[in-house]
């Protein structure tokens, strides 16, 4: 839940960015600061997921992996934002080569 976490912070950036003149000097500081949180979004769940992949790795010897339709659940279910969030495709990707 990386993005839940520092979501209110994206939004207050997001606002402020969207309230400034296009292109002044304090536009591009605000938009590198919306970047930065981006940045520290993706390098967290990359970060957890390797962890986590790793852990598995070493732990069992065979893995089996269901094939779950993401966007479908991402759409029908509450938990939207959650389901986009845990980043699977990644978490799938590093499984793979990790083994």
């Amino acid at each position: 839940r990386f993005f839940r976490m520092l979501e209110a912070k994206l939004i207050k950036a997001q606002r402020k960015l969207s309230r400034m003149v296009r292109f002044s000097n304090n536009w591009y500081k605000q938009k590198t600061k919306v970047a930065r949180i981006h940045y520290k979004i993706k390098n967290s769940r990359s970060d957890f997921l390797h962890k986590l992949s790793t852990q598995l790795i070493n732990k069992y010897n065979a893995i089996a992996i269901e094939d779950l339709n993401m966007k479908g659940m991402s759409q029908t279910l509450k938990f939207g934002k959650s389901v986009s969030d845990n980043g699977w495709g990644m978490f799938i990707a590093m499984l793979k080569y990790k083994a």
